[in-house]
């Protein structure tokens, strides 16, 4: 769809409007929405990820590393529901940018990047059939997510000590997925959307670096 081809210039507009919007940081009816937005996110990523991991395992692609980043999913049902949830949940996930401006903080580089791209390099994997290899992306994006958007919700909460692992699991993630995007890309018989490998890596290239620099400027900088 051409509104998925757009989506970074969509979400472009879409900070120039929000930014229009006085920010209520001490506003409890926007904490109480911000709070639904990232326990929703939390509780659909774990969703999202049993569909997926249900329907890879269904498909035989556990079996070795090259049927899990190439064998087809042949049209799978459970796995062509659960990407496409995860395609526009994606969409809502721009929420996190609405709610980081009402809260009255910045809109990181980090932030602006990730949300703007992460729908269009989702769709290149899923326009003409889903890539084999997008339990990689896809399950690491839930599995993080799950404890990320819970830690969110619950800043002071039990999570709160786990803060920088979160974190250097999204870096993990990210590595991960460029191996395989590689391994995919340099592997006779593993064919993927055509604009998948391509875009797939330079965004996670992109999404390794701005994490890592949180990660340093957040993590290991001393004052």
């Amino acid at each position: 769809m051409l509104v998925h081809t757009l989506s970074p210039l969509l979400y472009m507009i879409f900070v120039k409007i929000i930014q229009l919007i006085p920010p209520c940081p001490q506003s409890k009816l926007m904490k109480l929405f911000r709070n639904i937005h990232n326990i929703f996110l939390s509780i659909l990523s774990f969703f999202l990820l049993l569909g997926i991991t249900f329907g890879t395992y269904s498909t035989g692609k556990f079996n070795s590393i090259h049927n899990l980043l190439c064998l087809s999913y042949d049209n799978n049902l459970m796995v062509n529901r659960s990407v496409y949830v995860f395609l526009y949940s994606k969409y809502l996930e721009w929420l996190d940018t609405v709610f980081l401006h009402l809260s009255g903080k910045r809109i990181s580089m980090l932030q602006y990047t990730h949300h703007m791209t992460t729908v269009v390099t989702v769709y290149v994997n899923f326009m003409d059939y889903v890539s084999p290899y997008i339990i990689v992306p896809m399950g690491l994006n839930c599995l993080v997510h799950v404890p990320m958007y819970w830690y969110f919700a619950f800043p002071k909460g039990f999570l709160y000590k786990y803060r920088m692992l979160i974190t250097r699991s999204q870096i993990i993630q990210h590595i991960l997925v460029i191996i395989s995007a590689i391994y995919t890309y340099i592997m006779d018989n593993c064919e993927q959307n055509k604009y998948g490998n391509i875009i797939g890596l330079l965004m996670y290239f992109m999404y390794l670096f701005y994490f890592t620099v949180f990660y340093i400027n957040s993590y290991l900088k001393k004052d």
